[in-house]
């Protein structure tokens, strides 16, 4: 046979609990996440036009991400959320050896320079704790920008 009146008390004890997630460290979410392209290190000299620009070498590219104001261990975090709510794996930074060749045509009159971009997504990130009594508060909301672990580049020419 049921208890009906300790089970009453026991329902409103916890009724006037505080919820758990107060004591839990602060969490993120991460949202408006995009395609980006992230500058690498690899640019060719510039040439004036009209003729043909050519990169050709053997080295490393290398492109980091960007968000400011946060320790590696907390970045570290937010890149592992990212990676999951935007269904595809970003991190702090890409780095990959290769034997790098591309060509382009400058136009007459221009001057410019080939740049190799990395493939990136773009999204917000805010950090929120719970308060009591099981209140969210925001504490901060920034833009972040990381390469994905893919290897998709892109060359175009710049001024």
């Amino acid at each position: 046979m049921i208890d009906y009146g300790r089970f009453a008390m026991r329902a409103q004890s916890l009724a006037i609990q505080p919820c758990p997630e107060v004591n839990d460290p602060p969490d993120y979410t991460i949202s408006n996440g995009a395609k980006a392209w992230m500058k690498t290190n690899l640019r060719s000299d510039y040439l004036r036009g009209p003729g043909t620009i050519t990169y050709n070498k053997t080295t490393t590219s290398t492109v980091n991400a960007s968000i400011t104001g946060t320790t590696s261990a907390e970045a570290g975090v937010i890149f592992a959320k990212a990676s999951v709510s935007l269904a595809v794996s970003v991190g702090a930074s890409y780095s990959k050896a290769d034997s790098w060749s591309y060509a382009a045509t400058v136009p007459a009159g221009k001057t410019m320079r080939l740049q190799q971009y990395k493939e990136g997504r773009s999204f917000t990130v805010q950090k929120y704790r719970i308060v009591p009594p099981c209140k969210v508060k925001y504490l901060w909301k920034k833009k972040a920008v990381a390469p994905v672990s893919s290897p998709s580049y892109l060359w175009q020419l710049i001024s």
